[in-house]
């Protein structure tokens, strides 16, 4: 396999969309000369402003394959992610995340990296690679999933030397 970037990437979804470059930073209001300096390879690396400003107008592009090649270019349809119950509840019991439509892409890249760690159950990838990035993330999850944390108590602190703390609930 040939060594890809995130430009080279980017470029292939651009055209698997049909798109111009012009019209692919205007949907993502990206200004057009930063787009045209990250895929002639000017600016090799793509800020987290941009790979969000991209997420948001394209939800069904996969960010891990954007930035890292990995898993299919493309999301299962929104409406497939799957419901409540499966996500992570950081907050209590009674609390439950949104899951109306719009608030479904957020969680869209959590519910394709699941499916993705779900079917590498095996190290083994691409002939015989180890691939310990899954495996790792793997056992992250698993751990996540034994030993849920919760979310007691969030302090904002402000540059003129004050701060909030908010509590859930």
């Amino acid at each position: 396999m040939k060594e890809e970037n995130v430009a080279i990437r980017l470029k292939d979804f651009i055209e698997e969309m049909g798109l111009s470059n012009s019209q692919f930073a205007d949907q993502c209001g990206i200004p057009r000369p930063s787009l045209s300096q990250i895929l002639t390879g000017r600016n090799k690396k793509i800020s987290d402003v941009i790979v969000g400003q991209i997420h948001h107008a394209f939800p069904n592009l996969s960010v891990l394959w954007l930035l890292f090649g990995e898993g299919a270019m493309l999301l299962p349809d929104v409406n497939s992610v799957r419901e409540e119950e499966d996500l992570p509840n950081l907050f209590s019991e009674s609390e439950k995340l949104p899951v109306n439509s719009r608030d479904k892409l957020k969680y869209s890249n959590l519910s394709a990296l699941n499916s993705e760690v779900n079917r590498s159950q095996s190290p083994v990838n691409n002939g015989d690679k180890v691939d310990f990035r899954n495996l790792e993330l793997q056992r992250e999850i698993e751990k996540i999933r034994k030993n849920p944390r919760k979310v007691v108590q969030i302090t904002v602190y402000y540059d003129d030397s004050t701060f909030e703390t908010f509590l859930p609930g």
